[in-house]
């Protein structure tokens, strides 16, 4: 579950990508570039329709479906993850096969058969200090069906830069790739591309990263989205960026659309009952929405 610490907040620098102390290899192949592939679709893309979207899940276990296009929530039901210590869901990510890779608080490390909802501990440990971060697969190439999964973040969220690395999901080694300013979600996308949201109370923004180094390729500043998160999320789907975000007096999550070319907020939808932590979606899912 991600929650925010406001009396903290109000003395870490702006730059901080504000947000909560603890937070909210059934696999067809893996890549030389440590992501997974395969398909369990008939497609001649390879991917199945279930790999496709936008899934998402809450502080309560809730595993939804999220259909961008009409801007609606199909739930699939609760997980049942074996999480130790009181865990709770804290950030997720999905590969080609529609597999769901869901960290929780605890630390670990679980995938989710998101037809079944069968859980699956890995045997991920933490690894170069990454015990809580976000993550999201991306192609290894523009329009390749090869991926790597990135992950960012630390030992706590709390944190004014985090560690970018790639996650082996066949032998779950992580390997260091840079360091980015601030505590990012990411997603990323058939075009190769990597990028993160960074909520933060003054300052958030949507950022493409380098995938060699970390570093910022392109930013857009969203000055709409201000205030100090408790929860969010973060995915890509038809060309935009899809932000799932509850701000500290709200009581339910918001999704932002923004806009893929110029990083505007082209729409909001309340999602009443929601506290989303997690979202995840493959490099399936369309670039672009004719």
């Amino acid at each position: 579950m991600k929650w925010s610490v406001l009396p903290l907040l109000l003395i870490l620098a702006v730059s901080v990508a504000c947000g909560p102390s603890t937070r909210d290899p059934n696999q067809f192949g893996t890549d030389s570039n440590n992501g997974s592939n395969g398909s369990n679709g008939s497609g001649s893309d390879g991917c199945s329709d279930a790999a496709k979207l936008v899934y998402v899940v809450d502080e309560n276990n809730k595993l939804s479906q999220f259909d961008p296009t009409t801007k609606t929530f199909h739930d699939l039901g609760t997980l049942s993850c074996p999480a130790s210590l009181g865990g709770t869901p804290f950030s997720m990510g999905v590969d080609r096969t529609a597999t769901a890779w869901v960290l929780y608080s605890s630390g670990e490390l679980f995938h989710v058969d998101t037809a079944s909802l069968a859980c699956t501990k890995t045997t991920w440990a933490t690894q170069l200090g990454l015990q809580q971060f976000g993550m999201g697969f991306s192609t290894d190439m523009a329009g390749g069906s090869t991926d790597s999964l990135f992950i960012a973040g630390g030992s706590t969220v709390m944190t004014a830069t985090s560690k970018l690395a790639t996650l082996n999901t066949g032998s779950m080694a992580a390997t260091n790739v840079g360091t980015v300013t601030g505590w990012p979600e990411l997603t990323g996308n058939s075009n190769g591309e990597l990028w993160g949201w960074f909520p933060d109370p003054t300052a958030p923004r949507v950022e493409k990263l380098n995938k060699a180094n970390g570093s910022a390729a392109q930013t857009f500043m969203e000055a709409t989205l201000v205030g100090v998160p408790a929860a969010w999320a973060f995915a890509f789907y038809g060309g935009d960026y899809w932000i799932f975000l509850m701000k500290d007096l709200e009581t339910s999550t918001t999704v932002y659309q923004i806009d893929g070319t110029n990083g505007t907020v082209k729409g909001t939808t309340p999602a009443p009952g929601r506290t989303i932590v997690g979202a995840g979606v493959s490099t399936c899912a369309p670039v672009v929405i004719f």
